[in-house]
């Protein structure tokens, strides 16, 4: 194959992201991979990103910016309880109809700005609407990780196929988004007892 001529960072990180959608699976982006698809030598894409962490660390970003969309536009033109159902619909949607980007978007921040910046895009929505609520920080800290572990677990079970059982998955998603919505209606209750 012949190498192309003028690669960008975003035609790495587009190629990259093709392998993704099409083999499910974040590790099967590697380096190589991704430099076949281009037609260039592995070297070559080290001009653009820092090795194979380096390109799942570009996919973790785009994944977190499309997310922080979807679940900004879900929080449009609602509020209260509507809102926070609506924006955790759209999370469960993302996960399940782009496991592998939602997947990928799982990625440690460490001290990385832009991907801390990233990660509170995706956060803000849910945060604004629990805050306004009049819902603690480190409440609203403990319930996001609660919903991200359950997004997280009931995704990466529907994506392997383990999810058998007679019943529907997206009954299962409402049950546990209900579930959710009970668990913050209970925190609003007691939020107004306190404050009254």
């Amino acid at each position: 194959m012949a190498a192309r001529i003028g690669i960008s960072k975003a035609d790495v990180i587009d190629t990259a992201y093709e392998l993704l959608e099409e083999t499910q699976n974040v590790q099967a982006v590697t380096m190589t991979a991704v430099a076949g698809h281009l037609g260039i030598r592995v070297q070559s894409l080290y001009a653009h990103v820092d090795g194979t962490k380096g390109l799942q660390r570009e996919i973790a970003l785009r994944g977190l910016q499309k997310l922080a969309q979807c679940l900004n536009q879900a929080a449009i033109g609602v509020s209260g309880i509507d809102a926070v159902r609506s924006v955790l619909k759209a999370q469960f949607d993302f996960a399940l109809t782009h496991p592998a980007e939602f997947a990928a978007s799982i990625y440690p921040p460490g001290t990385d700005t832009q991907m801390l910046e990233a990660i509170e895009g995706v956060n803000y929505p849910m945060q604004k609407i629990l805050h306004n609520a009049g819902i603690d920080d480190s409440v609203i800290t403990h319930w996001n990780r609660l919903v991200l572990s359950t997004i997280c677990g009931f995704s990466s079970l529907h994506q392997n196929g383990q999810l058998t059982l007679p019943v529907s998955t997206k009954d299962s998603m409402d049950y546990i988004i209900n579930v959710l919505i009970s668990d913050v209606e209970e925190k609003l209750v007691t939020s107004e007892m306190i404050s009254s």
